[in-house]
């Protein structure tokens, strides 16, 4: 009788210990981010948002080394959500050919995210990060550029100065030349922050930007709006295992209140706070969240 006493009260005392365990049981998440500023900003947005509302834990796992790698990392189940752009996710990540509306892009990448790697993707957070043609104020008065079609009627009179990329890329400069016939009086392959310098000291009339570039923004540059559907729509979403959503159902509330609150000036900002200013992006992302009221639970 003794001895089963004992037996009873061992049980009791496992399983009073199991609870103990599941209840010290930490909720958990890892947040993945490229290695670039732009997307390291709102990582940390997304880290501290999380943070801010619920009682999870969030990691994070920056500087990964591109979008193929933070998507490999994702279905692996290493990171548990990255911030990766429309025209990336269908043409780098789903093998998808490259399309030119930004609504049929979205709601392709998001069925197709789900369907085939059960990844759910966040609404656009608002700004399009893609190629913009630039100039001057004076350039664009001088010569009568409001748009991109303006843009190619003048290229013979302009000096293009652009990353080696867009010279070298099927859907940049070679697609202007062939189906618009384009030909700039002169291109210059140049890096990327060079051929901001090389605008600002008048050595080029034109270049290819970012549309969330901090410089085109700090150098006042006039940006010419694709208006024939050039180059594809780069909106930024947030992509995150649906089984995360699953485990933690609180977070799609928190997760959604991102959704379309950033343009493509405020982003320029942020990314000029970290790059121009050098703040770090951890205290840019705080200072977002304060003055966008969003820290409240």
């Amino acid at each position: 009788m003794r001895t089963k006493s004992i037996w009873c009260l061992a049980a009791a005392a496992a399983v009073l210990s199991l609870s103990a365990c599941k209840a010290e049981e930490k909720k958990a998440i890892t947040i993945g981010a490229s290695n670039f500023t732009e997307v390291n900003i709102l990582g940390n947005i997304y880290r501290e948002l999380i943070e801010a509302d619920t009682d999870i834990e969030v990691k994070t796992s920056f500087g990964l080394n591109g979008a193929s790698f933070c998507f490999a990392a994702l279905e692996k189940g290493d990171i548990d959500m990255f911030v990766e752009y429309t025209g990336t996710a269908l043409s780098n990540l789903l093998g998808q050919p490259m399309d030119s509306d930004p609504e049929r892009v979205y709601e392709t990448v998001s069925a197709q995210m789900r369907s085939e790697h059960n990844i759910h993707t966040s609404k656009p957070l608002g700004f399009n990060n893609t190629y913009v043609m630039s100039v001057k104020p004076e350039t664009a008065e001088a010569y009568g550029l409001e748009t991109l079609s303006d843009l190619i009627g003048k290229s013979e009179e302009l000096r293009l100065g652009c990353t080696v990329e867009f010279v070298d890329r099927d859907d940049c400069l070679p697609l202007l030349e062939s189906e618009y016939g384009v030909k700039f009086k002169e291109v210059s392959g140049l890096d990327a922050s060079v051929r901001y310098t090389a605008i600002d000291s008048g050595k080029v009339d034109v270049v290819d930007a970012f549309s969330t570039d901090a410089l085109l923004y700090k150098l006042g540059l006039t940006v010419l709006p694709d208006d024939i559907g050039f180059f594809p729509p780069y909106y930024a979403c947030n992509f995150v295992r649906q089984e995360t959503l699953d485990k933690y159902p609180e977070l799609e509330q928190v997760l959604s209140k991102l959704d379309g609150r950033i343009d493509e000036k405020t982003m320029a900002d942020m990314n000029s706070k970290v790059d121009v200013e050098g703040k770090s992006a951890e205290e840019v992302a705080h200072q977002f969240l304060e003055e966008n009221g969003l820290l409240g639970r």
